[in-house]
């Protein structure tokens, strides 16, 4: 007597089409996969409802927070000013040296030694993407890559790709200023920008790219800014004093990839632990690094 086969809930295997035919004509009939179902309480106690849990998507235990300080390990170097305050021999000078023009390539907190403008990011998304931030509302906040002074605003503009993340370039100054990209994956934009655009012109990232890519402006040498498109949501930028934080990582091991503009990937596997709904301050010992990692 054929015995029929019962399939594995996780593979959810088929059998071959010879079987499945043979158990149809027995009339033996295929067992339904399970549905867990889960009771949501509120803070009181009280049953606000069921939800239907796949089996299959049981597979992380919880979420965590990341956070951290990069710094720097010795004296901070003196950069000049790309360009000095009123200096009538830059081009367009009206403009752009009214107000001196910093050097961002490397920036550090006299105080803490912490350095602002470093990327720590995972290489690509994990299996697991907390599920509130997964996905977007039916708006995404467009992304927007200012000028003004002649210089590029934020020196690091994250896109997510994955939201499909509008990214628009406007100009704040009162003179035409060049966009131009330089992505690996993705198709190159060089465009002029208008005086005073504040409509902007999109540019479209349809990849993520695998570390921060160079933006110039080819009407004014010493103009440079970087986007990163990105198809996830795990990363940060530091803050000016070092410091980042990344929400809602999946509990495990993890290992992330430091960006900084003069030095590169400083690090290519910084590795973190993390446990469900807590907070792990990473070690300052992993995150300090030398002078030498920034070709000074």
């Amino acid at each position: 007597m054929m015995m029929c086969n019962r399939f594995s809930i996780r593979t959810r295997t088929l059998c071959s089409l010879p079987l499945l035919g043979a158990l149809l004509l027995s009339g033996c009939k295929f067992p339904s996969p399970p549905v867990v179902s889960v009771t949501i309480k509120s803070a009181g106690g009280e049953d606000e409802g069921t939800a239907e849990v796949d089996p299959d998507d049981a597979g992380v235990s919880g979420y965590g927070t990341l956070t951290g300080r990069v710094t720097f390990d010795g004296t901070p170097p003196n950069l000049t000013p790309l360009v000095n305050q009123g200096d009538a021999g830059v081009k367009d000078s009206s403009v752009c040296s009214i107000e001196a023009v910093p050097d961002e390539s490397l920036e550090i907190d006299p105080a803490t030694k912490g350095i602002g403008n470093v990327v720590i990011y995972l290489a690509k998304p994990p299996k697991y993407i907390n599920p509130d931030l997964a996905s977007a509302e039916t708006d995404v906040e467009p992304a927007v890559f200012d000028q003004k002074g002649c210089k590029f605003f934020p020196h690091i503009l994250p896109v997510r790709v994955d939201l499909d993340q509008p990214l628009v370039v406007k100009s704040d100054d009162g003179i035409a200023h060049n966009t131009h990209t330089y992505p690996q994956r993705n198709s190159q934009f060089n465009q002029a920008v208008k005086a005073n655009d504040r409509d902007g012109i999109p540019i479209k990232y349809s990849r993520a790219e695998s570390e921060p890519l160079r933006v110039t402006c080819d009407y004014h040498s010493w103009m440079k800014a970087y986007h990163f498109p990105i198809d996830h949501p795990y990363f940060a930028i530091t803050k000016p004093d070092g410091t980042f934080t990344i929400e809602g990582l999946p509990a495990g091991k993890h290992e992330f990839k430091v960006w900084q503009e003069r030095g590169g990937l400083i690090d290519r596997k910084l590795e973190v632990t993390i446990n469900p709904d807590e907070t792990t301050t990473i070690d300052p010992a992993k995150t300090t690094y030398s002078p030498d990692k920034f070709k000074l």
